[in-house]
């Protein structure tokens, strides 16, 4: 059974000294000292049974899992860290991943399949190819703008792509369970990812698609953290993805604006209560 997690206030983080947090200085990552207070203060308040899903995209180093074990409050309470990538090299260098955890056993990758990209005679990008594990691959044309989908639309984005725990190895090949259980981490970080490569409709419809599949992976009093949500292109993809989720699929949740400055949050921590 998962653990029913708490959501503190913006006041209670700014309590944390985000400085004096144990880092991997020399691995490249997204996360900020910031972002350390949000996810250490829920990570506590877990036990060895739990899961939390780092969706990290072209940015899975290694190093918020690492920040996750050095900063635990009780060692022997560290949950299962899954990390989800492609695991390719390029954004962030992602090939010394089990080197950065120092080849922690409790850490897990999740591979991801990568885009195939389609080029024109004139070698420029015209259209991608997504591949789901356990779904049909879905090919997107890059040079027209894809249709803004309704909620009853996004209702049909599944959840359970990228979930079979038996492809979840960690550095001795050990699987994080078997092709038939469910997957339930307690907490998920969504990064979304920082830079626009050009076609930003596309990326929209993209990221909606992660938070949809991310909020109905949640259990009763899980927790999904999207960071970055200043950004419009982020917090208007949130909104679609929760109305959605709880329009359509019933879900009920329970929020907490984080990171805030004059009244600008960075990060929602967003807590499924029904």
């Amino acid at each position: 059974m998962t653990t029913i997690l708490s959501l503190y206030n913006d006041a209670r983080h700014n309590e944390e000294d985000i400085y004096g947090y144990e880092w991997e200085d020399l691995a490249d990552g997204l996360i900020t000292n910031e972002h350390g207070s949000v996810i250490k203060l829920l990570c506590d308040q877990m036990t060895a049974d739990d899961i939390v899903l780092l969706i990290e995209p072209l940015s899975g180093t290694g190093k918020t899992a690492k920040f996750i074990i050095d900063n635990a409050e009780t060692p022997a309470n560290i949950p299962k860290i899954v990390t989800q990538d492609v695991f390719q090299n390029t954004f962030l260098y992602c090939g010394e991943f089990f080197e950065i955890v120092e080849d922690d056993p409790r850490v897990f990758q999740n591979p991801v399949t990568p885009d195939t990209i389609d080029y024109n005679m004139a070698g420029e990008v015209q259209g991608t190819t997504k591949h789901y594990e356990g779904a049909d691959d879905v090919y997107i044309d890059l040079t027209v703008d894809p249709t803004v989908r309704s909620k009853l639309e996004l209702a049909g984005v599944p959840s359970h792509v990228n979930t079979d725990m038996s492809k979840m190895l960690n550095v001795n090949g050990d699987a994080l369970g078997q092709e038939h259980e469910v997957f339930e981490p307690t907490l998920i970080v969504l990064f979304p990812f920082p830079i626009s490569l050009g076609y930003p409709l596309h990326e929209a419809e993209g990221l909606v698609n992660v938070c949809i599949a991310s909020l109905r992976k949640l259990p009763v009093g899980g927790v999904l953290v999207l960071l970055d949500i200043h950004y419009e292109r982020v917090n208007t993809q949130m909104w679609r993805a929760v109305d959605c989720v709880k329009d359509v699929h019933g879900h009920e949740y329970e929020f907490e604006w984080l990171l805030g400055t004059d009244d600008v949050y960075k990060a929602a921590g967003i807590k499924r209560i029904k």
